[in-house]
C-alpha cells in the first residue's frame, strides 16, 4: 500500500474550513468555534491562546493578546480558578476597504484556567509586554505534612 501526498490550494483548505465551522456551529451553536473568527465579533476557539507551568513555589500563565490594550485586560482569582478577560476593540475602517478575508479575531473575551495547585493571590503579580501577558501567582505555603504515633488503645 503506498501512501501519497495530495497537495491542497489554499483556497480549498478555507473552502473546508469553512464548511466544518458551519456544521460545528449548527450542531454547538455560534459560541463555539474550532478554527480563529471568520467574521468580526465571532468568538475564537479558545483565545487568548495558554501556556500553564508550575514551579516548586508559584504557577505561571502566559496569555497571548496580539492588539489588545493593557488596560482592556482583567485578571481575576477565585479559589481554584484564575479568569483571564478583556475585550481587543475592532479599529479598523470598514467603510474605506473591500475585504477579502477576515481572519482576525475582535470583541469580547474570556479565559478561566482551572489552577494546578492552591495559590496566593494576594502575592500574584501580572506583567504585559509586546502583546503577551504573563500571570505569576506564589503558591500558599502550607505546613509540611507530619507523622502521628499511633498509641495502643488504654
Amino acid at each position: 500500500m503506498f501512501l501519497t501526498r495530495r497537495h491542497t490550494s489554499g483556497d480549498e483548505l478555507a473552502r473546508l474550513q469553512n464548511e466544518m465551522s458551519r456544521m460545528f456551529d449548527g450542531v454547538l451553536g455560534p459560541a463555539v468555534s474550532f478554527w480563529p473568527a471568520v467574521a468580526a465579533n465571532r468568538p475564537a476557539a479558545a483565545w487568548p491562546k495558554l501556556d500553564v507551568s508550575e514551579t516548586d513555589a508559584a504557577v505561571h500563565v502566559s496569555a497571548e493578546l496580539p492588539g489588545v490594550k493593557q488596560e482592556e485586560i482583567d485578571i481575576e482569582v477565585h479559589a481554584d480558578t484564575l479568569r483571564i478577560s478583556g475585550e481587543k476593540k475592532d479599529e479598523r475602517v470598514v467603510n474605506e476597504h473591500n475585504f477579502h478575508a477576515v481572519e482576525r479575531s475582535f470583541g469580547k473575551f474570556e479565559r478561566m484556567i482551572t489552577l494546578p495547585a492552591e495559590v496566593d493571590s494576594k502575592l500574584a503579580e501580572a506583567t504585559f509586554k509586546d502583546g503577551v501577558l504573563v500571570v505569576n501567582l506564589p503558591k500558599l505555603k502550607t505546613a509540611a505534612a507530619q507523622k502521628i504515633a499511633v498509641k495502643p488503645a488504654p
